[in-house]
C-alpha cells in the first residue's frame, strides 16, 4: 500500500485522549503522516488556552474522559471566537445517543468509533480535516 503524502509543513493536531496508551498510539500516527501530535495534559491544561498558544489544525479527542466529557471541551471549543474553527475529530469507544449525534453534526465534529475504524480511515479523515482546513483558512485570506 501505498504511503501517504508527506504534509509540505507540520500542522499541529491536539490529542484529547486519557489513555496514555491510546494516545501514544494517536501521537504515532499523527506524527507518522507528518504532522506533530500535540497530546492534551487533562488534568492541567486548559483547552481553550493551549489551543490559542498552540493553533492546532485539528483535535483528535475521545468524550469519555476523567475530569470532564469531550462535550464539554467542544462547548468551551466552539463558544470561542479564536477556537471556534477549529476542526474535531472524535475517536470514541461510547455508542452516542441521536441528541449527541445530532449535536456533534451541528458543530461541525466528525465521528469515528474505537474498535470499529480502521487505521487507513483514521488517516484519511484526519488527512481530509487538515485538507479542508488549509483549503477553508487561504478563503479567508
Amino acid at each position: 500500500m501505498p504511503k501517504e503524502p508527506k504534509p509540505a509543513s507540520k500542522k499541529a493536531v491536539l490529542i484529547v485522549e486519557d489513555s496514555a496508551d491510546f494516545s501514544n498510539l494517536l501521537k504515532f500516527i499523527v506524527d507518522d503522516m507528518g504532522y506533530e501530535g500535540l497530546q492534551f495534559a487533562l488534568d492541567k491544561d486548559d483547552i481553550v488556552s493551549l489551543s490559542k498558544e498552540k493553533k492546532p489544525e485539528a483535535v483528535l479527542m475521545d468524550l469519555q474522559l476523567r475530569r470532564k466529557n469531550g462535550m464539554q471541551y467542544i462547548q468551551e471549543l466552539k463558544s470561542d471566537g479564536a477556537t471556534k474553527n477549529i476542526p474535531i475529530i472524535i475517536i470514541s469507544g461510547r455508542d452516542l445517543s441521536q441528541k449527541e449525534v445530532l449535536e456533534l453534526q451541528m458543530n461541525g465534529v466528525r465521528y469515528l468509533r474505537k474498535g470499529r475504524v480502521e487505521m487507513d480511515e483514521l488517516k484519511k479523515v484526519i488527512n481530509d480535516t487538515l485538507s479542508a482546513s488549509e483549503h477553508s483558512a487561504k478563503k479567508v485570506h
